[in-house]
């Protein structure tokens, strides 16, 4: 079946809609955090996606060391550049709702820490990619390095479980009590952030095999 990108963008769109329209009404306030918790139906997601694109990244780069393929090099990079702006995103939300709730932006929260860390670590994954000029040379030590700087995310998404923390955890005793209608209009914001995650990726990995196309032909000419 051929894919349609505009039916794939309706239905992304809608659902995004959906999603954000039950969060910010239909959802119910939190008995203790009240409307603040609204944050959260946008600061996980964002989180989620990052695991999941730098997921990606650091398998298809592993599949590349085995087939030197370089479509696998171009996925595993278009899967960390979409990482490394849903960590940005994570981050971003995760100090506006720390303030909310602790009154402060950044206070060095084991979760906080270890997920600039990650940030950090993919920020050196680019910086040696552009270091590197011969494209098989950068592809495989750039999959080497993202099977390194992968560690942070295990890392930081047991942060709060190694370390004391005031992240809230869901589930009773967390400090997040989810009711079945906030359940639901947090897994429709996952799943929303999920299909805009596909989009991003196919999008930038599309780019990723022009700019290569382009730079063969420039070195033909050459």
């Amino acid at each position: 079946m051929e894919f349609r990108e505009d039916i794939y963008l309706g239905f992304t769109a809608v659902l995004s809609v959906l999603a954000s329209y039950n969060a910010l009404f239909l959802s119910p306030a939190d008995v203790e955090m009240g409307d603040l918790v609204r944050i959260f139906y946008f600061h996980l997601p964002p989180a989620i996606i990052c695991y999941a694109a730098l997921l990606v990244s650091v398998a298809t780069g592993l599949i590349y060391i085995r087939t030197k393929d370089q479509r696998y090099d171009a996925v595993s990079e278009s899967g960390a550049i979409i990482g490394l702006v849903y960590g940005l995103v994570t981050l971003i939300g995760g100090a506006v709702w720390a303030n909310a709730t602790w009154g402060v932006y950044w206070n060095w929260d084991p979760r906080e820490t270890t997920t600039l860390i990650l940030w950090f670590a993919y920020v050196g994954y680019f910086l040696l990619r552009m270091s590197v000029e011969n494209p098989e040379r950068r592809a495989s030590s750039a999959a080497v390095f993202n099977v390194l700087a992968f560690l942070t995310v295990p890392l930081s998404y047991a942060s709060f479980i190694l370390w004391p923390s005031l992240h809230p955890r869901l589930g009773e005793g967390g400090g997040l009590g989810l009711t079945t209608s906030m359940v639901q209009a947090l897994v429709m914001n996952i799943v929303a952030g999920l299909f805009i995650f596909g989009y991003l990726l196919k999008k930038t990995y599309e780019r990723r095999l022009r700019m290569d196309s382009l730079e063969s032909q420039l070195a033909e000419g050459a």
